[in-house]
């Protein structure tokens, strides 16, 4: 907790530099790409991705850092390299590829004809900061319907992930977005998970 504070005061402290007259340099990160085994290869499905939908408070180019339950700030100096909505809409195509890869994981919009898949799923992103206890928290809420849009299911998947403060700013944030992709990864997994079991219980 010690070394969560000391990042604080440095988050902070980097926002009042970046009103000097030379500005310190922008630094831009990208979440590492899952690399999972295969759950099931022969698990077979047609699933299209639809919407992302982001937590307002997610939607800039900065990080998120909570200082406590109800105050957050947005990092100036440490930006993300690609919009976070279009990174998880990628690693999760490419993630549950790689749990299942007998399936199908299709963009909505590159389906042609959704009636030609066996669901479409939508996902609600709640929480991908770094919390007031200092761990990377990744919250996901999805929604799963029919070729016809009909209403099938909807859970949500959730991760923490410790991060390894070191008091070094730059290595800190680099850190932080490690811990948040590992969290991102854990529930892209139990997401997965999820979706198959959905498919299973249907066809059984």
């Amino acid at each position: 907790m010690k070394s969560f504070q000391i990042f604080l005061i440095g988050l902070l402290s980097l926002g009042l530099m970046a009103c000097a007259a030379k500005p310190p340099e922008v630094k831009y990160f990208v979440l590492p790409e899952p690399n999972f085994t295969a759950r099931d290869a022969e698990f077979k499905g047609k699933y299209a991705l639809g919407s992302i939908r982001m937590a307002e408070f997610l939607t800039g180019q900065g990080l998120v850092v909570a200082a406590s339950e109800t105050e957050i700030t947005q990092t100036r100096l440490h930006r993300w390299g690609d919009p976070l909505e279009a990174q998880i809409e990628r690693q999760m195509r490419q993630g549950l590829l790689q749990q299942f890869p007998a399936s199908q994981w299709v963009p909505l919009l590159s389906t042609g004809y959704l009636r030609s898949m066996d669901y479409r799923v939508d996902l609600h992103v709640d929480k991908f900061h770094l919390n007031a206890a200092g761990e990377a928290e990744v919250q996901v809420q999805w929604f799963l319907r029919d070729a016809k849009e009909d209403f099938v299911h909807s859970g949500t998947v959730s991760a923490r992930e410790e991060v390894q403060f070191n008091n070094e700013q730059s290595q800190d944030y680099a850190q932080f977005v490690v811990a948040l992709g590992a969290a991102w990864h854990e529930a892209l997994q139990a997401l997965g998970e999820q979706l198959a079991e959905v498919k299973t219980n249907e066809s059984s």
